[in-house]
């Protein structure tokens, strides 16, 4: 009797250019999340809504600047102040202080906590 013996292949096998270290970074990340969801914890995506928020509204104001009544040298002020400076330095800041380097923020795990039946009236 031969003995086959099949490598276990992992479904979700990953590949990446092993010379592009952005996409190597990519896998590790991704990788890293699938594991932490599948340990019960929920992702958290309040960061994520905000920044798109504060990119939402940077894009409005960039619309209103284009088609302000004033052409390009008179209303220079208005862009500068708006959207370049303001909005951005607003979005960096959210990136820089509260993600730093993260790479998935999640919600504590539910722990269901089993509080034990007392029959005995004079334990209490």
């Amino acid at each position: 009797m031969e003995n086959k013996s099949e490598p276990t292949v992992n479904k979700n096998q990953k590949k990446a250019n092993l010379l592009d270290h952005h996409s190597i970074k990519h896998i590790l990340d991704e990788s890293v999340s699938e594991i932490v969801a599948s340990r019960g914890y929920a992702e958290d995506v309040r960061m994520s809504n905000v920044r798109l928020f504060i990119g939402t509204v940077i894009i409005a104001v960039a619309l209103v600047a284009q088609f302000y009544k004033k052409k390009f040298p008179e209303n220079r002020d208005f862009l500068i102040g708006c959207i370049y400076v303001v909005l951005n330095v607003v979005l960096q800041l959210i990136i820089f202080i509260k993600e730093k380097n993260a790479i998935l923020f999640t919600y504590p795990p539910k722990v269901n906590f089993v509080l034990p039946v007392i029959t005995d009236p004079y334990l209490c």
